[in-house]
């Protein structure tokens, strides 16, 4: 017959394990919620909701210079001349804005609704070199100028974004004129009256709520503000990957869209030793009008875009919605660690009055 491991005082020992009384209870809880604890514990809270809040500043930080700053930084400063000047004619210095029109497509064929507004500006602009990027081109193109984006590039989510991300490398590094296939040209615009005697000269067109629209970019060649986009592309991309799926339209337009380029710009104009600068001029869509008509055929937005294109037409909707999900965060946060505050208590309170216990038997 086999003998038990443990003797019979051993057994009743783990069985009759000691719990606390009532009395002791009570009096752990007394200790627990003691002002001088309770004190302690509410600065806790106090200045983990203080590093939140102002990590959430510094997170947005950007997104409210650009609300607050947007005539300082975006106003229009300059006015297009009502004429177009042939090269012969032109007297504008040694830094002008290169003869290149660019446009971007996914492949040679080009969509039926874009082959009208296409044909509009390669006529419009016939004394220009036409340079038309497709996926494959592009590609060619940054693996033979810019190979360390390539693996980027083919990593984007969705395909605007390497239509988005393409424009900016070909501005920066041929200069020109870049404008979206669904953009109807109508006269030439005079893009001398761009260029200065300043080494680098960009013009962009101004958008609403806030910032400027990548549908429509003239610049010089290696401009320093287009530079400070393509560096800072890897660092979105990182940034917003992880929710391209839930929410498609906002992770394009801050990894490579419009918003993007606002927040670089609005970052290039802020370092500047003085505003405006010559370097970087911006008009309005109105100023724009007789020179282009944008049909906004906008196919990349989906269902959730008209959401939040909704809400940026409506500003005290979307900071309402802002401020009512900032309480219902903290109070999850607060009421979270008041709960672990309480569960540590108990933990203390079982695993001390056992050892008392333990050393009176011993």
């Amino acid at each position: 017959m086999a003998t038990n491991k443990y003797s019979y005082e051993e057994v009743s020992l783990e069985e009759q394990q000691p719990q606390p009384s009532i009395k002791q209870r009570r009096l752990f809880l007394l200790r627990c919620l003691s002002p001088k604890r309770l004190f302690k514990f509410s600065f806790t809270l106090v200045v983990i909701d203080l590093s939140i809040i102002a990590f959430l500043v510094w997170l947005v930080g950007p997104l409210i210079i650009l609300l607050t700053r947007n005539e300082e930084l975006f106003g229009p400063r300059a006015m297009p001349g009502g004429s177009v000047l042939s090269s012969e004619d032109s007297d504008s210095g040694e830094f002008e804005i290169p003869r290149i029109l660019h446009q971007t497509t996914p492949n040679d064929t080009i969509p039926q609704k874009w082959i009208d507004s296409q044909r509009s500006c390669q006529d419009v602009y016939s004394n220009f070199t036409y340079m038309l990027w497709t996926d494959e081109s592009a590609h060619e193109f940054l693996a033979t100028e810019y190979p360390w984006f390539v693996d980027l590039w083919d990593n984007y989510a969705f395909p605007i974004q390497r239509a988005d991300a393409i424009r900016y490398f070909v501005l920066y590094h041929f200069g020109g004129i870049y404008l979206d296939m669904d953009t109807v040209c109508v006269k030439q615009f005079p893009i001398f009256d761009v260029s200065s005697e300043t080494e680098h000269r960009a013009l962009f067109q101004s958008t609403k709520p806030t910032g400027v629209t990548n549908d429509v970019m003239i610049s010089t060649a290696k401009h320093p503000a287009l530079y400070q986009a393509i560096s800072e592309l890897p660092f979105y991309y990182r940034w917003t990957r992880f929710w391209a799926r839930l929410q498609p339209y906002s992770n394009i337009m801050f990894s490579s869209g419009p918003m993007f380029i606002s927040l670089v710009i609005s970052d290039y104009l802020r370092h500047l030793p003085a505003r405006p600068s010559p370097t970087f001029n911006v008009v309005t869509p109105h100023q724009m009008l007789p020179y282009i008509t944008d049909l906004e055929s906008s196919t990349w937005h989906t269902g959730d875009a008209h959401v939040l294109m909704w809400l940026g037409d409506r500003p005290w909707t979307w900071y309402g919605l802002a401020v009512i999900g900032c309480l219902i965060g903290f109070s999850l946060v607060n009421h979270g660690l008041s709960w672990m505050y309480g569960y540590m208590c108990r933990r203390s309170r079982m695993a001390a009055y056992p050892v008392k216990q333990s050393n009176k038997l011993t």
